[in-house]
């Protein structure tokens, strides 16, 4: 019996390619959201209503832009962008006066942060500086977790910033390793509690000379 020279010949698989083909077409797990980590200002904050919600936002992407690029691009002279609060009402508004903004609001979070009682300044920097710590210690302590390392240093109620290197390091690995084993000699949960009135009562002091600058905030 001949075959029809246009008959179409059966698609070969490998093994199991054609289930790889199909998860392909719908990769359905690839597009799940995470959930965003708490912001450090609501804890201490507490908003409620929709403008409290704006300013502890603000707040926390303001002391996040400082610590983590404002404060350098100060000592080098060039601070030119923006964090995300202020980028969207200045560049929808004034768009060429971005880089004279950002100039103005590094001074303003810096003039702040100066006229802080201690520790306050101190506390800001330690929670918004960025690093990362072990996992055991980032799900044991979340936001409070690079305070809680700067207190196992020291049984001082805020110990002094260590000019060596490697003192938080080592601090977070015995800490880390205390965790993970049990210890009974640490109370994570105090040790926690201890570390967000810390956060908690800088962020409100930050707050509060923050409101004397006014618009500066950017919040209208």
């Amino acid at each position: 019996m001949t075959k029809a020279k246009n008959a179409v010949k059966p698609a070969k698989t490998h093994g199991a390619r054609h289930d790889v083909i199909a998860k392909e077409v719908n990769p359905v797990q690839s597009t799940q959201p995470s959930t965003p980590p708490p912001r450090r200002t609501d804890a201490a904050l507490k908003p409620k209503a929709p403008l409290e919600v704006l300013i502890s936002r603000a707040l926390d992407q303001e002391l996040d832009w400082y610590f983590a690029y404002g404060e350098a691009a100060l000592v080098r002279g060039d601070v030119t962008i923006l964090p995300g609060y202020a980028a969207v009402r200045v560049l929808a508004a004034e768009p060429d006066s971005a880089g004279s903004k950002a100039l103005e609001l590094a001074l303003t979070v810096r003039k702040c942060l100066l006229s802080l009682r201690m520790p306050h300044a101190s506390v800001l920097c330690t929670a918004y500086t960025p690093r990362r710590w072990p996992a055991p210690i980032e799900r044991a302590l979340q936001s409070a977790a690079p305070i809680a390392v700067r207190l196992a240093l020291a049984g001082d109620p805020w110990p002094p910033r260590r000019s060596r290197s490697g003192l938080e390091e080592a601090a977070a690995s015995r800490l880390s390793a205390a965790i993970v084993a049990g210890s009974p000699s640490l109370r994570v949960d105090r040790l926690r509690a201890r570390a967000e009135r810390l956060l908690g009562r800088a962020i409100v002091a930050y707050m509060n000379a923050r409101a004397l600058e006014g618009g500066a905030l950017g919040i209208a």
